[in-house]
Order: structure tokens, then C-alpha cells, then sequence
């Protein structure tokens, strides 16, 4: 009886030993096969930030999504470089910063513009979903993050449970955490989606549209909560990218990006007024850095989606930009 168990586990481990050694195998070496096609700007992002594609940048610009699609380098200043990234928060963009000056030291960029929506600086958004699942946050960069984080309060969607475990799963490409991904490419079916969006942001040095329609008044995620209030870690995450610019001799700008005319009006009183004293606080703690501590509100013809500017929208808000800092 014993020896027909054994016989039978042993089966079970050959028969499982392909699935948990050659899948993890293939999902670490073609992610462009399976992952979705934000994977493809979450890569060209770190091979820019790494330094193995493109020329340095003269003015950096660092945020979320609404930054990615809203700030087009070739509307803006020469030399300008967009990394922003869908779903980040400055925690995301604190170890993308760090990097990029740690690879590019001899060729610092002279200015750093940062711009997240309010609500990138109230709760950790796609961390595990994106940056974790895209392997663009490194082991030591997400110990340290792990180990920060014990000190704050505001860390649920960062401490997770077993977090570690988690981390270690995602890291050597489970198939617990890949599976669902491999099913719905069949394997490589998303393979010619990723080149050509890889391709098509790095030709736009960052920059590339979400949303595309010629006109949006759905609501944004603020207009969907009653009031304003910034997490802790993300605000000290926030600081912490002005301290490594000015340890660098970086100008910092602080910048944000529009909301629809449907948004802004929902905006309650208490949302607005404790974004903007939010921004006072950090005005009066960092006088060397530019800040804009109040909204844009934009024609809904300006919005391919209820978030993202669209050609006309970008077209009007660079343009701003433009004539607003002069200097660059």
C-alpha cells in the first residue's frame, strides 16, 4: 500500500515539476508574451531610468498617469524626459528618482518636475498590482520600503499579509501570481501589443495617450470621496524626492495636472481646502522648491477619459507649462 502511495507521489511530482520549474522559466524571460500593455511603459521606464536606452535628461518628470498622458516632452522643454507611470504614488517615483541620479550621476538633469493627482498622495494605489508585478522595484529597494514602512501608519496596501512571502512569490514568477495572465495571452498573444507600445513611448521620450476621446465628463477618483487627507508615508516618500534633489543641486517644481469640469464641480469644500492647506504646509517647509498648491480645471473637451487629457487637452496644458516656466 505504501509503496503504491510513494509511486503515486512521485508521479505527482514529475508530472507537477514542468509547471513549477519551466513556467517560472518562461515568464521570467518573455513577460512581453503574456503581461498586459502597461507592462510595456513600466519597462521602457526602467531601461531609460537604468540608462540602457535614450540620451539624459535636462528636465525630469516624474508622476502618474494623468502626468504620462498630460506631459508631452515634445511640447515642452528641450531635453525633457517623461517618466511617469500609471497608478504610482511618489513612493514609486522616490525609487525611480534615486536610481536615475545613482546611473546618470556625471549628467544630472537641471530640473525635476513631479505632478500627482490628489489622490496619489492620500493611498498607496497599484504597488503590488503594477510596480511589484512589472518587477520594477528591486529586493533592496523593497526591503528598505518594507522596513520604512513599520514606522508609519498609513501602510495597509504596502504591509500586506505575508508580505514578504508575497514579495518572494513575485519575484521568482509563480504561477500562482502569472497564471491568469499566461490564460488570457495564450501564452504570447500580447507579445506584438507590448513591442509597439514599448516602441512608441520610447519614440515620445515617456510620453503616451490613455485616454483618446474628444470629450469626457465622467468623474475622477477625487470627486469620488467626500474629503482630502494625505498619507503619511506617501507625504514623507514626497519630501523625501525634494531632500535627494537638493542633495543633487536639482530645481524641484511641484506641479499638477488638470480635472475635468464635471470633477472639479463635485470637488467638496473640505477636499478642497484640505488639499490646499496640505500644499501650504509643504510650501512653507521647502521655500526652494516651485510650487502649485490649487487645481486646474480644464473644458471636459480637453479629456479623453474621466482622468487623462486628451490631444487638445495636452496641446493647452504644455503650452501653459511652457510659457509658465520660461527658463527651462
Amino acid at each position: 500500500m505504501w509503496k503504491e502511495i510513494g509511486s503515486i507521489v512521485k508521479k505527482l511530482i514529475l508530472l507537477l515539476f514542468p509547471f513549477f520549474l519551466l513556467l517560472p522559466l518562461y515568464c521570467r524571460f518573455f513577460p512581453e508574451n503574456y503581461l498586459d500593455g502597461e507592462y510595456a511603459m513600466y519597462r521602457q521606464q526602467q531601461d531609460y531610468v537604468q540608462g540602457r536606452t535614450g540620451i539624459a535628461a535636462k528636465v525630469l518628470i516624474v508622476g502618474d498617469s494623468r502626468t504620462k498622458a498630460g506631459m508631452d516632452p515634445s511640447l515642452l522643454w528641450e531635453g525633457s524626459y517623461n517618466i511617469a507611470l500609471g497608478g504610482t504614488t511618489p513612493i514609486e517615483g522616490y525609487y525611480a528618482l534615486k536610481e536615475y541620479i545613482e546611473t546618470h550621476a556625471d549628467d544630472l538633469p537641471q530640473t525635476v518636475v513631479i505632478a500627482y493627482a490628489p489622490m496619489h498622495y492620500m493611498d498607496v494605489d497599484t504597488l503590488w498590482t503594477r510596480c511589484i508585478y512589472f518587477h520594477t522595484l528591486s529586493s533592496a529597494d523593497f526591503s528598505d520600503l518594507a522596513s520604512r514602512a513599520k514606522s508609519f501608519q498609513d501602510t495597509e496596501h504596502i504591509l500586506i499579509d505575508h508580505y514578504r512571502l508575497e514579495y518572494l512569490q513575485y519575484k521568482f514568477y509563480m504561477p500562482n501570481k502569472y497564471a491568469t495572465a499566461l490564460k488570457k495571452a495564450v501564452f504570447f498573444g500580447r507579445r506584438q501589443e507590448n513591442l509597439q507600445k514599448y516602441e512608441q513611448v520610447e519614440a515620445d521620450s515617456g510620453h503616451t495617450y490613455y485616454g483618446m476621446a474628444d470629450h469626457s465628463d465622467d468623474v475622477d477618483g477625487e470627486a469620488k470621496v467626500s474629503d482630502f487627507s494625505a498619507s503619511d508615508i506617501i507625504t514623507t516618500y514626497l519630501t523625501q524626492m525634494f531632500l535627494l534633489c537638493r542633495e543633487n543641486n536639482i530645481q524641484v517644481i511641484l506641479e499638477q495636472t488638470p480635472v475635468n469640469e464635471t470633477s472639479y464641480k463635485i470637488f467638496t469644500r473640505a477636499f478642497k481646502d484640505h488639499y490646499r492647506s496640505y500644499m501650504a504646509n509643504l510650501v512653507q517647509e521647502f521655500p526652494d522648491v516651485l510650487f502649485y498648491p490649487d487645481f486646474y480645471c480644464y473644458p471636459n473637451d480637453c479629456f479623453g477619459d474621466a482622468d487623462h487629457l486628451n490631444e487638445k487637452g495636452v496641446q493647452t496644458y504644455c503650452g501653459y507649462l511652457k510659457e509658465k516656466y520660461p527658463d527651462l
